[in-house]
């Protein structure tokens, strides 16, 4: 009913539409959504009953605006309130044992956290056993308020003026620390994912424009990203004001750089599945294959590939892919991508992720488990607490993840992991400048949208799910983010980033923009006509590439591509006439020359095709490609001896293919040395494994032999020749 309503609202059905919301709402136990129902319902039909009276309003188009934008509003809550009410949810359970079981105001929130945490400055000032255990007992009332204040937040239930103003409250607090106010941001940005709350986003922004911590700042602006991403059209229709409310955030001198990084980010997690697939399926795989060796690999980095060679040379070859994999892992790492969901995905099912609060916790000894292992007499565990607090390439919730494992398995090497984490640490201090503030505002948010992601894709069942991190998660598409964007003239950076993410079609739309304001930027229509090669439009990416050339003459680049379009089209005398023009600008080019030649062979100039192909060979110290078409052009010139002696160089050679056997029987079949055709053939046939591939490649040139003269019946015959005795 919900899809219904909302198509009678945008066909301005308004009576037929209230009417139907009714109905839809009857079933529910929400009294105020049906009491707001019947307030529309009856202020429309004074509406209707006095415009049909002929009354005078120039108020009226505003006022029938609004009780649509009002209607769709409802329609949401009344879609929502079903599912909460369904009972088949950790968040529908919570809701209906708020009804019955109501929890604290935020007023009482924010005095119980002020008096925890009067509390834990007090009892640090203490030593001894006792200090301890009164510790313990003050984080674990913290956290019982703040797992409170995390689900009030979470459901996805409208804020009043009043609850916006305490949750204000909480965030100006001078008591309550910084670490609980992001905990808070965290809860509503995963509120605002069911249900837009005009509210719960404004105080995201409040939080955003008034708190100096960026792990309260970033988190806030992430929820934004996400509700606006979520919700554009809920927003659009409903409360179009919000859009309004951003440009408040204009004013903060980090706003557009700061949210051109959690767009990046959150584009950037996009790639953690097939990071996570590229982990389980190569390279943990390649690295339990390296256990077969006479040592195991210990450190990657430290391996001498030549204490192997003399041992068996297929591990030189192992190793070293294994390295460059990893190398590219961390290339991924440094560009902030998420390399460690694959190591961590399996280190969720510890009690503590039970509640999902705590899959937004920052990490510290203020969290009561991870205080229990910080204060441990006899295991050495403070030192590594500390030092994984500074780790900057692990999120929170991966480093609960750790510590929770070395509770688990205490004979874990707890002090060897902590060396190596701290010299990491260093290493990414040096390499990455991490202290700077906007490498810490990066590092927040980028750890905030890895708990994010990891929370979204393990915790909880189906009925619990919202993966935001999906192919549908095109952020670049909304119009307010792209509008903001535009204003920074951030359009060109996020369309190259795109483009060099493989997001081409993305970029492409992107790129058709910056030409409309900037119709001599040859760069972008470039970019356009490669994005058209690439969904293979040869057509709009020539009318692309003509363009880039007549604004920039002569580009190599472009020149080719031109000539590969054409080429595709089957037009090869423009494409010759592209190729011939970027010859003049590279004529040693061993990319031109080839194509060059490859298109007088395609057009039977097999005489100019030897003069670029034998270039090719000269400038690439012979190389097999190059070979085979000068082989090629001799035999289509009736030069057969010269033929034969090219091709044997090239079937001497390890990448020889079974094509080159056949074509080199093919030489001594025109030549009438059956015997010796079938010779090479028959190799032609080991090498393709299976009799029906042999006899496609050679259904292929039959037309050939026959123009060559090789009778009708030999050409029939030769495939059983080849099959005989095999």
């Amino acid at each position: 009913m919900y899809i219904e309503i909302k198509k009678l609202l945008l066909n301005h059905k308004l009576k037929e539409a209230l009417d139907k919301l009714a109905e839809f709402a009857s079933s529910t136990d929400n009294w105020q959504i049906k009491s707001e129902i019947e307030n529309l319902k009856t202020t429309y039909g004074f509406m209707i009953q006095y415009a049909s009276q002929g009354v005078k309003d120039p108020d009226r188009k505003n006022l029938y605006n609004q009780l649509c934008k009002n209607a769709f509003a409802l329609n949401d809550k009344t879609e929502l309130q079903h599912k909460l009410e369904a009972n088949n949810s950790y968040l529908s359970r919570k809701y209906m044992s708020c009804k019955n079981y109501p929890m604290r105001s935020y007023s009482n929130i924010r005095l119980m956290l002020e008096e925890i945490q009067d509390e834990m400055s007090i009892a640090s000032m203490v030593d001894g056993d006792s200090s301890k255990d009164k510790m313990k007992d003050i984080l674990k009332r913290h956290q019982a308020v703040t797992d409170e204040m995390f689900n009030k937040t979470w459901l996805p239930v409208l804020w009043s003026s009043e609850e916006y103003q305490e949750a204000t409250s909480i965030a100006d607090s001078l008591t309550i620390s910084d670490n609980d106010k992001a905990f808070m941001a965290s809860a509503v940005c995963l509120s605002l994912m069911h249900l837009p709350d005009p509210n719960k986003f404004r105080f995201l922004i409040y939080l955003y424009m008034n708190c100096k911590s960026p792990a309260i700042s970033q988190r806030a602006l992430v929820g934004i990203v996400i509700c606006l991403h979520l919700n554009e059209e809920q927003i659009d229709l409903s409360y179009p004001n919000l859009h309004e409310e951003l440009e408040l955030m204009k004013d903060a001198p980090n706003f557009y750089d700061d949210l051109y990084t959690v767009i990046l980010q959150l584009i950037l997690s996009l790639d953690t599945e097939g990071i996570d697939k590229k982990m389980r399926d190569e390279i943990i795989p390649s690295i339990m294959k390296s256990s077969s060796m006479t040592e195991p690999i210990k450190d990657i980095s430290e391996i001498n590939i030549e204490d192997f060679t003399e041992l068996n040379p297929q591990w030189k070859d192992s190793i070293e892919k294994i390295k460059d994999q990893i190398k590219e892992l961390d290339m991924l790492r440094q560009e902030g991508a998420d390399t460690n969901m694959c190591t961590f995905s399996q280190l969720k099912r510890y009690p503590f992720f039970y509640e999902p609060s705590h899959w937004f916790c920052i990490f510290g000894p203020e969290i009561p488990e991870i205080y229990e292992m910080y204060t441990d007499t006899q295991n050495n565990y403070a030192s590594f607490i500390n030092t994984l607090e500074n780790a900057t390439d692990m999120c929170n919730s991966d480093k609960f993840s750790l510590c929770l494992t070395f509770k688990t398995m205490p004979s874990l090497p707890v002090d060897a992991l902590n060396s190596g984490l701290s010299a990491q640490n260093q290493i990414l201090k040096e390499q990455e400048g991490t202290e700077s503030e906007k490498n810490i505002r990066r590092m927040e948010s980028r750890h905030f949208i890895q708990d994010m992601y990891r929370f979204c894709k393990l915790w909880g069942t189906k009925n619990d799910k919202i993966d935001i991190f999906n192919e549908n998660m095109k952020i670049w598409e909304n119009r307010q983010i792209h509008d903001l964007l535009e204003e920074d003239e951030k359009i060109k950076p996020l369309a190259d980033y795109l483009f060099a993410k493989g997001y081409t079609t993305a970029a492409l739309l992107l790129y058709l923009e910056i030409i409309i304001e900037d119709p001599t930027n040859v760069e972008a229509f470039q970019k356009i006509g490669y994005g058209h090669i690439l969904n293979e439009n040869y057509e709009s990416a020539i009318r692309a590439l003509e363009t880039a050339n007549i604004l920039d003459s002569g580009n190599e680049w472009t020149l080719k591509n031109l000539a590969l379009c054409y080429r595709k089209k089957g037009n090869y005398i423009k494409a010759l006439e592209y190729l011939k023009e970027a010859e003049k600008a590279n004529p040693d080019s061993i990319n031109i020359c080839n194509q060059i030649g490859q298109i007088y062979i395609m057009n039977d100039r097999y005489d100019d095709a030897l003069k670029y192909m034998f270039k090719v060979e000269y400038l690439t110290k012979g190389r097999t490609s190059a070979q085979r078409a000068i082989a090629w052009c001799y035999f289509m010139t009736g030069r057969y001896e010269e033929a034969i002696k090219i091709y044997e160089k090239v079937i001497e050679k390890p990448d020889a293919t079974a094509e080159d056997w056949m074509n080199m029987g093919h030489v001594y079949m025109v030549n009438n040395d059956i015997t010796s055709g079938i010779r090479f053939y028959k190799k032609a046939n080991e090498l393709s494994n299976r009799k029906s591939s042999f006899y496609d490649m050679f259904s292929k040139d039959t037309e050939m032999l026959s123009s060559k003269g090789v009778s009708e019946e030999i050409i029939w015959m030769i495939p059983d020749m080849v099959a005989m005795n095999n």
